[in-house]
């Protein structure tokens, strides 16, 4: 079975009793200890299948496997990058809030409460994001991680009476939470999320 990393084939080739797990368990702690993790993982073009078809995958003997590909990347670069779509996507909220009110206080109800449900989605997309940022404890500068929970945990509140003024179909109530605190509170994680740019590394750390 040959091995490629990125399109780049190594001069290494997995022969004999292993299994495809036991080579990439190798191959990733050499990658980790190399200051690099994996993206990717595929077998023969073939992304790693997830449940149960994964673990059958990876218990299958090298021979069956032509190639193992894997995709690595700078975890600072990675980190970065999903500090800038984050902030991104917390700025088009901030802005996206005060407009999605003004539907609501003129009575357009239903293109309200279908853009609000759409708003909500794409909110808890940026949530994820803030998610996965605090869990990146081995690379966020300390103490950014603590910052983004509390950042997060901020949002709960205001997201809260937005669902119950919804349920009840206090309208008024539900403009209010979208033009005054909301963006408040988005303010708040973009604040963040702008201190965690400037003190992260651009590189990786030697």
């Amino acid at each position: 079975m040959k091995i490629t990393l990125n399109g780049m084939e190594l001069s290494r080739r997995a022969e004999g009793s292993q299994t495809v797990g036991d080579v990439l368990t190798e191959v990733q702690a050499e990658i980790k200890r190399g200051g690099k993790i994996v993206t990717g993982v595929s077998l023969d073009s073939i992304p790693l299948p997830t449940g149960w078809k994964r673990r059958e995958t990876l218990s299958s003997p090298v021979s069956n496997v032509q190639t193992l590909e894997l995709s690595v990347d700078d975890p600072y670069r990675l980190l970065n990058q999903l500090l800038s779509d984050t902030e991104q996507m917390v700025l088009t909220l901030s802005k996206r809030s005060t407009e999605l009110a003004g539907k609501f206080r003129i009575g357009d109800e239903v293109v309200a409460n279908n853009d609000l449900a759409q708003y909500l989605d794409d909110l808890k997309q940026s949530l994820t994001g803030l998610d996965l940022l605090s869990r990146s404890s081995d690379v966020l500068p300390h103490p950014s991680r603590g910052n983004v929970m509390e950042a997060a945990n901020q949002l709960l509140p205001t997201l809260d009476r937005i669902y119950k003024a919804q349920a009840t179909s206090d309208y008024i109530a539900v403009a209010d939470e979208l033009e005054y605190e909301l963006p408040l509170n988005l303010t708040a994680c973009r604040n963040v999320l702008v201190q965690m740019k400037s003190l992260s590394p651009t590189t990786e750390r030697r």
